[in-house]
């Protein structure tokens, strides 16, 4: 099998592609090169872990996880938003001030904002823009939408994008651009529910535990506060 025909290769070359394209357009090309791997977390999309991986030459790497099975429910637009979701979480980490682990506070959530895309604890208009289990959505005329318009309709990643999931012509018609179609799916839909989780792990220095979301957990092991996990 040659090297471009490895299923690992065209899989891991699309979400980088995704990536670099993202981070030109919304981040200024700031945000470092991380790890992007793949979760198979139930009820999560994805999620980023700074300084996840150790690297050779500067001693940290972040990762950025999806979640596979989220591709077969979501649109094309939703799974790029999850990616830009979590790249706002790396910004942050590297140029902001984020809260304590799992929390999504307001600095975090006017850089959404500005790259449009709207938080809310919801996943509908309305919702809270900052909290624990944050949902999103893309604002109609916001910046998000006009990159991701330049980004599906770039042939390299049509072609890279086919590779992955040929499926994803089956209802396109080739005369009309890719990207105007994809938005027009995602916005009949509406902004996708995907509801807060019925439960949620949380975490301390010596332990996990399983429990409702918004608890204030206590650990008499260690002493310390358990986190909830995002």
């Amino acid at each position: 099998m040659k090297a471009m025909d490895k299923p690992t290769k065209k899989f891991y070359g699309l979400f980088q592609f995704i990536f670099d394209h993202y981070n030109d357009h919304l981040f200024s090309s700031k945000l470092k090169d991380c790890l992007i791997v793949i979760t198979r977390q139930k009820h999560v999309a994805g999620h980023y872990a700074h300084n996840r991986w150790f690297h050779r030459d500067d001693n940290e790497t972040d990762e950025l996880a999806l979640n596979p099975q989220m591709f077969l429910k979501c649109p094309l637009l939703d799974i790029c938003q999850t990616m830009v979701h979590e790249m706002c979480h790396a910004w942050q980490h590297h140029f902001g001030n984020p809260s304590r682990p799992g929390y999504h506070n307001r600095e975090w959530a006017n850089k959404m904002i500005e790259i449009g895309l709207m938080p809310t604890d919801t996943g509908e208009e309305g919702g809270k823009v900052i909290g624990f289990a944050m949902n999103d959505y893309a604002i109609g005329d916001g910046l998000f939408f006009e990159v991701s318009e330049e980004l599906m309709n770039n042939e390299i990643f049509a072609g890279l994008y086919y590779e992955v999931n040929p499926n994803i012509f089956d209802n396109v018609d080739d005369s009309l651009p890719l990207f105007d179609q994809i938005k027009d799916m995602t916005l009949a839909q509406g902004a996708e529910v995907k509801g807060r989780k019925s439960k949620v792990k949380y975490s301390c220095s010596c332990s996990n535990v399983w429990g409702k979301p918004g608890l204030s957990v206590h650990c008499n092991s260690c002493e310390g506060d358990m986190i909830e996990i995002v």
